[in-house]
């Protein structure tokens, strides 16, 4: 299913790039400016940032026929770990502008779908009552990883041409907006699955892999520079912030429930062409 959906997105893009390139040429020749337009525009965005992420995870040792021994018995492990990492994507956009008070500024809504690499890692420093912290019942010192593979959403912008950017062909705007983002996650482990203590040369390993999907608002400022009649780039910084994501991990053999969260923010510029009709 996800294979079918990127193939489908990746023609999309292909036709999006094509009708972009050829409704540009003739404006480049045009030399006039456009930016406070009225209507639709379609266009493509290239992004850069960087993903903060924190996981917490507690390790609930109090059911009364958990399999964990005492000292751990009855107890309950918290452990945070946080990280940080590159990201970039590309995507395309589509939206309609108003002006407003004579022209002078502007009110655009927009959606658009992006594709996104980059990874955000970290590991837990363990807690426990062992010396390796890999003990059953314990919180082991994991490794994961998060990366961010597909987001969409709408985007609202209010700006215009203050001061002297109207005879540049510039508008400065602010934005604001919600996308969703389908994210991948694996978690990396290595302890002791028995109740009786385990050496180093004992200890199993596994993973642990899921899709996540996040909530993310998004806000920020931009700057838009006509390139002649219908055809802009445009500037933009933002702050992002994800919705905190939460599950729970039975471990039903040795009845140990592992509960995890996950929240993220993200920084980014992103630098886009745009085609108004």
């Amino acid at each position: 299913m996800r294979e079918s959906l990127m193939r489908g997105m990746a023609l999309g893009v292909r036709w999006a790039v094509a009708g972009a390139i050829v409704g540009a040429c003739p404006v480049l020749v045009s030399g006039q400016t456009g930016t406070l337009l009225r209507g639709f525009h379609i266009g493509l965005a290239l992004q850069a940032g960087q993903v903060e992420a924190t996981m917490q995870k507690s390790v609930d040792n109090t059911a009364p026929n958990t399999l964990v021994p005492e000292p751990r018995r009855g107890r309950v492990f918290q452990d945070k770990a946080s990280g940080d990492g590159a990201a970039y994507g590309a995507g395309v956009v589509g939206g309609y502008r108003v002006p407003l008070s004579g022209g002078a500024w502007f009110v655009e809504a927009e959606a658009g779908v992006a594709w996104h690499g980059g990874s955000t890692e970290a590991q837990f420093a363990g807690v426990g009552v062992s010396p390796d912290r890999r003990q059953l019942g314990e919180s082991w010192p994991d490794s994961w990883e998060v990366s961010k593979e597909i987001s969409y959403g709408a985007t609202l912008r209010l700006g215009g041409s203050p001061g002297g950017l109207g005879s540049r062909g510039m508008a400065f705007h602010l934005l604001a907006g919600m996308r969703f983002a389908a994210v991948g996650f694996t978690n990396h482990y290595v302890g002791c699955f028995s109740p009786d203590p385990c050496e180093p040369s004992e200890f199993g390993s596994g993973r642990e892999d899921m899709d996540m999907d996040f909530s993310v608002w998004r806000g920020g400022i931009g700057l838009e520079k006509s390139l002649g009649d219908r055809l802009a780039v445009r500037v933009e910084a933002d702050y992002s912030m994800y919705a905190r994501e939460e599950w729970v991990t039975p471990f039903n053999d040795v009845v140990v429930t592992v509960d995890s969260g996950m929240e993220a923010s993200e920084v980014g510029l992103s630098l886009g062409l745009v085609r108004r009709f």
